[in-house]
């Protein structure tokens, strides 16, 4: 058999064997543990306590399949830190902040929320400690994802043309997402971010960008601000289609980003591989 079509096959079989563990561990901590209902309470510390157990199992048993079953090194997956990245973190997470908040208090100008700015946070000892919890927690959320989707499923999927990879990739991580429901919307949206952060993964060679430009995002739309008890910019209800605003800034920022840091060339992670599928 070519060596190329073995690859692929067992390449495939990972790929549905990953799958079929992370569905059965969402499925059985979510539902028969009944930790569902803590994804959108606002009780911060539980939400933070849930979101560590379901993030963190789901992680470690994607990582120990890939260095058990794969027999792969954890560290190829790419965890590297540069400067490069540095700088594209520290970039990314100034930026989206600051269009969250803009895009919210334009929001509130036009009357779709009444908006107010909560400083008085900051002289709570108690905010420190759930913003620490509720970050930590969305760390860990965003490592899980990028380390699947983007990390493991790479690796697998290397087969592919290009075009193909961003497809597969894209529809496996809109599906994950199902457990929170799905619409016409939200299915577009997942599969566009995940094409930004696969392009930031792909160009960089390592997870850890990804990582903190995924982790900003669901951190400040999530908490930063809105009715939660870490909020900095408080308002009650949503700020609507606005929400698209924020998510094509983010996403078109990203993009920019990439490009500055890194350039149009691709990483060895995708380069040096032979292509089965074109």
């Amino acid at each position: 058999m070519d060596k190329g079509w073995l690859k692929m096959k067992v390449g495939l079989l990972h790929i549905v064997s990953i799958c079929v563990v992370n569905f059965l561990l969402n499925y059985l901590l979510l539902f028969p543990l009944d930790l569902f209902q803590y994804i959108t309470t606002p009780d911060l510390k539980m939400f933070s306590l849930v979101g560590l157990i379901v993030s963190g199992t789901t992680a470690l048993a994607t990582l120990l399949f890939y260095k058990l079953v794969d027999g792969k090194q954890i560290r190829t997956l790419g965890f590297q830190f540069k400067r490069k990245d540095l700088l594209f973190s520290i970039s990314s997470i100034v930026l989206t902040v600051l269009f969250v908040f803009i895009v919210s208090m334009v929001a509130s100008n036009l009357g779709v929320v009444d908006a107010q700015w909560y400083l008085g946070v900051f002289v709570e000892p108690s905010f420190y400690v759930l913003f620490i919890m509720v970050f930590v927690s969305w760390f860990v959320a965003a490592f899980y994802e990028e380390v699947l989707f983007r990390g493991y499923f790479v690796a697998n999927l290397k087969f592919l043309s290009k075009k193909k990879l961003y497809l597969m990739t894209s529809f496996l991580f809109m599906i994950f997402h199902i457990f929170k429901g799905l619409d016409p919307i939200s299915i577009v949206v997942l599969m566009l971010m995940s094409c930004v952060f696969l392009n930031v993964y792909l160009k960089s060679g390592s997870l850890l960008p990804c990582i903190f430009a995924h982790l900003i995002y669901n951190f400040s739309t999530s908490h930063l601000v809105g009715s939660s008890d870490i909020a900095i910019l408080k308002f009650d209800g949503d700020i609507g289609l606005l929400n698209l605003i924020v998510i094509g800034l983010f996403m078109m920022t990203t993009l920019v980003l990439t490009k500055i840091f890194y350039g149009k060339n691709e990483t060895s992670i995708i380069v040096n591989n032979e292509r089965v599928l074109s």
